[in-house]
């Protein structure tokens, strides 16, 4: 799937929306001196072209799911699809990736306690077949959580407006 080609007018609306996701579409249309309507539909395209998701992002230690963790796993390459699956099949995978040196997959998991942990490890994971080995480190703070991976800041300074 070729990646959706981005213009100048789409990166400052994702420059606009990654620091405020909330910002109206009139505001954001003044902002950049373009309709409304503009804005409607070029929003309704980033969206539908998976550039962009609209949502609220939660810290999961406060919402009460206290255990948060990371699983680093080695895999027999002959079953590394289906491990691949089983993975986004599990409720408290929350990231998974694919990676080079010592393991073969990270994946994030949020649960709500230490023995949910425990049980994950011991029961779920232990019945997929493929993993051969798997560490776990648990996350004890937070202190950067972000998701504007493109760099799109600077096109904002271009309307005079600065975050």
């Amino acid at each position: 799937m070729q990646p959706l080609v981005l213009d100048d007018l789409d990166k400052r609306i994702l420059a606009y929306l990654q620091q405020e996701g909330r910002m109206t579409f009139v505001t954001l249309a003044a902002y950049l001196g373009v309709s409304e309507g503009t804005i409607r539909k070029r929003v309704k395209r980033l969206e539908e072209n998976g550039v962009m998701k609209t949502m609220g992002v939660t810290d999961p230690l406060k919402m009460g799911l206290d255990t948060v963790a990371f699983i680093w796993f080695k895999v027999d390459r002959h079953y590394m699809d289906s491990v691949i699956e089983a993975l986004q099949g599990l409720d408290a995978v929350r990231y998974l990736v694919v990676t080079t040196g010592g393991h073969d997959l990270v994946a994030m998991v949020v649960l709500p306690n230490r023995t949910k942990l425990v049980t994950l490890l011991n029961e779920q994971l232990a019945n997929i077949e493929g993993i051969v080995s798997t560490e776990t480190s648990i996350v004890l703070q937070i202190h950067k959580q972000i998701y504007d991976w493109a760099p799109f800041s600077h096109y904002k300074e271009k309307d005079g407006v600065q975050g």
